[in-house]
């Protein structure tokens, strides 16, 4: 997504987007229920809802200076947030008590 802003291309590419985040919110969903204290389920749904809500918000509201400034380049900048995730989720991996 990063090489082009052409229409076409971007409503081929677009879906895998939304599929991947929604195996996100599954997988996110299957952790909460499995880790969460009973009874607390709610609270920790609505913590993991708030959190991503604040980023996403946080990142869409920078998006448009920097798709101004950069043009399609500005997915570059995207992708390397979520390379500084991959460690993070690597160590979560060996963490986890769902092994």
């Amino acid at each position: 997504m990063g090489a082009t802003v052409e229409v076409g291309w971007l409503s081929l590419i677009q879906p895998l987007h939304g599929f991947t985040f929604a195996l996100l919110h599954l997988a996110c969903m299957r952790v909460i229920a499995r880790i969460a204290p009973e009874g607390l389920e709610g609270t920790a749904q609505a913590l993991y809802g708030t959190g991503v809500g604040a980023v996403g918000a946080a990142l869409m509201m920078s998006s448009g200076a920097l798709y101004t400034e950069l043009g399609g380049a500005a997915f570059w900048i995207m992708s390397a947030v979520c390379a500084v995730a991959l460690p993070l989720i690597l160590r979560l991996a060996r963490l986890s008590p769902l092994h």
